[in-house]
């Protein structure tokens, strides 16, 4: 039961923290190349932080209490799960940067550009990982 109620929680957090490092490049994209207005910006990264940062963290730690409880710290599947979740979470440190880096104004960088695919891409990978456990 306990396990069952972690992996919904580590899913919930999970969702938490993606949908602001989707949806933030999509809707700075929605004004053009150019940076909307500072309060915009400020709002956008407001959100990043209450909604994704919470959600890393969370599902950091859901996911280390399901690999405790599957005792599967010697799995292959979940180092390479690691390598996918590792990379998400330098990609929110890095986006949380660029995000800062915006109030100056200026261009949308390129790599907010294409945070949603990139994002969407590692999600797709860590999922399969952990639902066929293939190796």
């Amino acid at each position: 039961m306990i396990y069952y109620l972690t992996v919904t929680l580590h899913l919930v957090a999970m969702v938490l923290w993606m949908s602001p490092m989707i949806a933030v490049p999509v809707i700075l994209m929605r004004h053009g190349p150019h940076v909307p207005k500072p309060d915009v910006v400020d709002r956008l990264r407001a959100a990043f932080r209450g909604l994704a940062t919470p959600g890393l963290v969370l599902t950091w730690l859901f996911g280390i209490a399901n690999a405790v409880q599957g005792g599967w710290f010697t799995e292959g599947w979940l180092h390479a799960k690691l390598v996918f979740v590792l990379a998400l979470s330098a990609l929110h440190g890095i986006a949380l940067g660029r995000l800062r880096r915006l109030e100056t104004g200026g261009a949308v960088p390129g790599l907010l550009k294409a945070l949603p695919g990139i994002v969407l891409a590692l999600v797709f990978g860590a999922v399969l990982l952990a639902e066929w456990k293939p190796f």
